[in-house]
């Protein structure tokens, strides 16, 4: 899909949305574990981490020296959270009164998509958090132990591999940027893991970029062939219809810190993740749903809109005449759901 400069300010009109509780009191823990570094301290670690990150070598949970998790915990989590937060608001869009009480964090860093679950589905009962960096698993463990208001009941860190055939049986499953790292050979066995740990809703979440697509693309065909029923974003089961050069992503606004911005040399103070993601559920739970594919395009009197729908790709106008229907597809955002009357 190709992106229009329009786009930037992310589906659904939520661009900049500040984080809720669970979200501030993450950014305020990162912030004090931050606390006394400045750019110096991280601009060689931060600017590595943006190198690997741009050429497709997914960065993870920056496995490493000290400075290279501190730089991740400046520039990436933030961005993973939001990105993380967003695919699990719409999930609980289509999920309304669904709050998961089991959570399984795949390659959880710094935990920062546990934090994601709280800020949307309030805390769980028990989270367990896998993650293989012993020295971030640490870290995170701070990061919860040190807040005022952590993100879950029972927390509990496993350093180990993702991919383990062991893994706890959970409500909820969330693999975050994390498929990526395991290389083509692991994707399938690992998803089979993972499906085979879900009781109800796994969610998959990896960059937005053509590769990052793919895997997702891959993932949800192996997932449908194992029993599962796309939650979201899909509005069908059927193949994926998205052909060509292009690719199926979404985009998030979050604000950028101080140290971060400077740690990117950047001048805005946002920025804005592009993503690629799927839920998927042990029952057809998926609402009807058209989902907007790029963002509307308003005319005098009609709005031209590109959709992925149960028939496919479609590409039509949506006119005065439509009455509710008009008036939302103007106010609609690219990765909205557009569903008809």
């Amino acid at each position: 899909m190709s992106v229009d400069p329009g786009d930037a300010d992310g589906p659904s009109g939520r661009a900049g949305a500040p984080f809720g509780h669970a979200g501030a009191a993450f950014l305020a823990a990162v912030d004090a574990e931050l606390d006394g570094l400045g750019p110096r301290d991280l601009r060689a670690p931060a600017s590595a981490l943006s190198r690997r990150y741009r050429s497709g070598i997914q960065p993870g949970s920056a496995q490493g020296k000290a400075a290279e998790r501190q730089a991740y915990l400046a520039t990436r989590a933030p961005a993973t959270f939001a990105a993380v937060r967003r695919v699990l608001q719409e999930v609980a869009s289509l999920r309304p009164g669904w709050s998961p009480q089991t959570v399984l964090d795949l390659g959880a860093g710094p935990g920062t998509a546990t934090w994601a679950v709280a800020e949307v589905f309030g805390p769980a009962g028990r989270s367990v958090l896998v993650e293989l960096d012993r020295d971030m698993a640490a870290l995170g463990a701070r990061l919860t132990e040190g807040s005022p208001a952590p993100p879950t009941g029972t927390l509990e860190w496993t350093v180990g591999d993702v991919a383990a055939p062991d893994l706890p049986a959970s409500e909820l499953v969330v693999a975050a940027y994390v498929l990526g790292e395991l290389g083509g050979e692991r994707e399938l066995p690992a998803l089979e893991r993972w499906w085979s740990a879900t009781r109800d809703e796994l969610v998959v979440v990896e960059p937005g970029t053509p590769a990052g697509f793919e895997r997702i693309r891959r993932a949800r065909t192996a997932l449908i062939s194992s029993g599962a029923h796309v939650t979201a974003p899909c509005p069908h089961d059927a193949d994926c219809p998205m052909k060509g050069s292009d690719w199926c992503h979404f985009s998030v606004r979050l604000e950028r810190s101080a140290l971060h911005r400077d740690l990117k040399e950047a001048r805005l103070g946002y920025e804005d993740e592009k993503y690629s993601y799927l839920s998927v559920s042990r029952s057809d739970t998926r609402a009807a749903a058209v989902r907007l594919l790029r963002s509307p395009r308003p005319h005098k009197g009609h709005v031209r809109v590109v959709t992925c729908e149960t028939g496919g790709i479609s590409e039509r106008v949506v006119s005065r005449r439509d009455g509710d229907l008009y008036k939302r597809a103007r106010a609609a955002r690219w990765g909205d759901r557009l569903d008809p009357d």
